[in-house]
C-alpha cells in the first residue's frame, strides 16, 4: 500500500514509542496540534471500550482536541489481533496522507508498531474492518456463564483455560472422528468445524499429512499454533511452511524506506520508576478501584459464580490492574471495608506499582532487538531518534522542540541536525533454534525450542523429578546389594 500526500509527495510516518510513563501521549498531542493532524493509538489495551483510567487513555477533552483512532472501538469480549491493527492502521494512514496530513502513531505495543514499520506478517492486507478472529474457522463464542450443561464434555474441555500451550490434553473422551492419511478440502473442513471433538494428537496428525515440515516444528500440545497452520492451508491452498519460507525474502524490509521517523522517548530508570509510582497514585485519585470494581461486576462476576476461572490472558483483561487486584475484586463489599480488606487493597496497589515497573522495563528492553538490531535476515533499521524525557523541566527543548525540528526536516527534505540511534548488529554467533526438538529422558517430555529446553532443565519440576529418579536408583542399588 503506497502512502502519498494530496499533492503526490511522500509524507513522513511519525511513530512515538517508549516505555509507559515516558510521555508518549503528551508528545503525540503536541505534535498533532503543531502539524494539524490526527493520532493513531498503538496500544493493545486502549482499543477496548471502558477502563479509561487503568489503560491511561487520553482524556475526553484531549480526544476532543485531537482526533484519536483505534481508541474505544471494541467491546471487551472481542479479539483484536496484530493483523487487525495493521489492516486498520494502513487504511487510516492512507486516508491521512491523501489529505496531506502527517500520520502520527503513538503507543507502547511493540509488535503493533513492528507490523507497520516492516513487512512481517503472513496474512495479506485487507481493507475490511471485520476482525480476523470473526473470520476464523476456529471462532468460538465466549459465553460469560461458561459452557452450557448440554455441551459434550470434550467441548467443555476444549473451551477451558486448561487448553493452552503448556502441554495439557483437551480430553480423553472417546473420539468420533477418525484422522486418516487420505484427506481433501471437504474432509478437513468437517474436521476443523468439529475440532473440539479431537485431541491434540489427532489435530497434529492432520497437520502432519498437510504440512509435515511445519508439523515437525510444533509440539502436538501447541493446539493453537497447529490449528493456525491448518487454517492457513485451508484459506490459501498452500502449506504454511512454504509461505513462511517465502516471507523471509521480504520480512525485515521497511514499508516506507526513508519516510519512517521513529521518536524513542527515553528516561533514566530511577526517575521513571518514581514517575510510575506517582502515576499509580494519580490513578487511585481518579477512581481506579471503582473502575475495576464496576468492570469486574459487568464482565467477570458471573463467570466466577459459575466456576469459570478469571482469564487475565486475553483482550482487555490483560490490562495492568485486573490480575493485581483480583483478590480484592472478589471480596464482598463489607469485607473490603474491614482492616483485612484495606490491608489487601494496599498490597494490590503495591503489586500494581511493581507490575507497572516490570512492564516498563520490558517495553524498553524490546525496542533494541525489535527495531535496532540487524539479524541474519538483514532487517533494515529505520530512522530512530532518541529523545531524553528524564528532566520534565527540559521537555520543551529536549523532547518537543527536537521532535518538531526532526519532522520539519523530513517535510522540507533538509538534513536533520540530530543523530540517529545507532544500529546494533548482532555477532555472527550460533542462535538458539526456536524449533529444535528435544526429549527430556528424565521427565519423558518432548520440548520444542532450544531456549525452552534450557528453561525446562533449570525448572524446579525437572530438578525435583531428577532428584526423585536418583533417589529411586540409589534405593534400587541398595536393595540389589542386600539381595546379593
Amino acid at each position: 500500500m503506497a502512502f502519498r500526500s494530496a499533492v503526490g509527495s511522500k509524507l513522513p510516518l511519525v511513530i512515538i514509542m517508549g516505555a509507559t510513563g515516558t510521555g508518549k501521549t503528551k508528545l503525540s498531542l503536541e505534535l498533532a496540534q503543531k502539524f494539524q493532524t490526527e493520532i493513531i493509538s498503538a496500544d493493545s489495551m486502549q482499543v477496548y471500550k471502558g477502563l479509561d483510567v487503568v489503560t491511561a487513555k487520553a482524556s475526553p477533552a484531549e480526544r476532543e482536541l485531537v482526533r484519536h483512532h483505534l481508541v474505544d472501538v471494541l467491546e471487551p469480549h472481542q479479539r483484536f489481533t496484530v493483523v487487525d491493527f495493521r489492516n486498520r492502521t494502513l487504511k487510516i494512514i492512507q486516508e491521512l496522507t491523501d489529505k496531506g496530513k502527517v500520520p502520527i502513531i503513538a503507543g507502547g505495543t511493540s509488535y503493533y508498531i513492528e507490523s507497520i514499520v516492516f513487512h512481517n506478517l503472513v496474512e495479506g492486507e485487507d481493507n475490511s474492518d471485520e476482525l480476523l478472529w470473526d473470520k476464523s474457522i476456529r471462532k468460538r463464542e465466549i459465553d460469560a456463564a461458561g459452557p452450557s450443561a448440554d455441551e459434550p464434555a470434550c467441548k467443555k474441555a476444549a473451551n477451558s483455560p486448561e487448553d493452552n500451550d503448556n502441554g495439557v490434553q483437551v480430553t480423553n473422551d472417546p473420539i468420533t472422528i477418525e484422522i486418516t492419511d487420505e484427506f481433501d478440502q471437504e474432509r478437513v473442513k468437517y474436521e476443523m468445524d468439529h475440532e473440539h471433538l479431537l485431541t491434540n494428537e489427532q489435530i497434529h496428525r492432520r497437520l502432519m499429512t498437510i504440512d509435515p515440515v511445519q508439523a515437525d516444528k510444533l509440539h502436538h500440545n501447541n493446539r493453537r499454533k497447529v490449528l493456525r497452520s491448518i487454517e492457513v492451508w485451508q484459506k490459501t491452498g498452500r502449506r504454511h511452511s512454504d509461505i513462511l519460507e517465502e516471507q523471509k525474502l521480504t520480512e525485515g524490509l521497511l514499508r516506507r524506506p526513508g519516510a519512517t521517523v521513529m521518536l524513542w522517548l527515553k528516561c533514566e530508570e530511577s526517575v521513571l520508576e518514581e514517575r510510575l509510582d506517582a502515576r499509580v497514585a494519580d490513578m487511585m485519585e481518579k477512581g481506579l478501584v471503582k473502575e475495576l470494581l464496576d468492570f469486574h461486576d459487568t464482565y467477570n462476576k458471573q463467570r466466577l459464580k459459575n466456576g469459570t476461572e478469571a482469564d487475565y490472558t486475553k483482550g482487555v483483561f490483560q490490562s495492568l490492574g485486573f490480575k493485581e487486584f483480583h483478590k480484592y475484586l472478589i471480596m464482598g463489599e463489607e469485607q473490603r471495608q474491614t482492616e483485612e480488606g484495606q490491608k489487601l487493597l494496599h498490597e494490590c496497589i503495591e503489586a500494581m506499582k511493581l507490575g507497572t515497573k516490570r512492564f516498563a522495563r520490558r517495553q524498553t528492553k524490546n525496542i533494541v532487538p525489535w527495531f535496532l538490531e540487524r539479524d541474519r535476515r538483514h532487517r533494515e533499521v529505520p530512522a530512530i531518534y532518541e529523545l531524553d524525557a528524564t528532566d520534565l523541566s527540559e521537555w520543551d527543548t529536549q523532547v518537543k522542540g527536537k521532535a518538531i525540528h526532526i519532522i520539519q526536516s523530513y517535510l522540507n527534505q533538509d538534513p536533520c541536525p540530530f543523530y540517529l540511534a545507532r544500529s546494533r548488529p548482532k555477532e555472527d554467533e550460533a542462535k538458539p533454534n526456536p524449533f529444535g526438538k528435544h526429549h527430556c529422558e528424565v521427565c519423558q517430555k518432548i520440548i520444542i525450542g532450544d531456549n525452552e529446553m534450557k528453561i525446562h532443565l533449570n525448572s524446579n519440576k525437572h530438578k525435583k523429578t531428577l532428584q526423585r529418579r536418583k533417589l529411586e536408583e540409589n534405593t534400587e542399588t541398595i536393595h540389589r546389594s542386600k539381595d546379593n
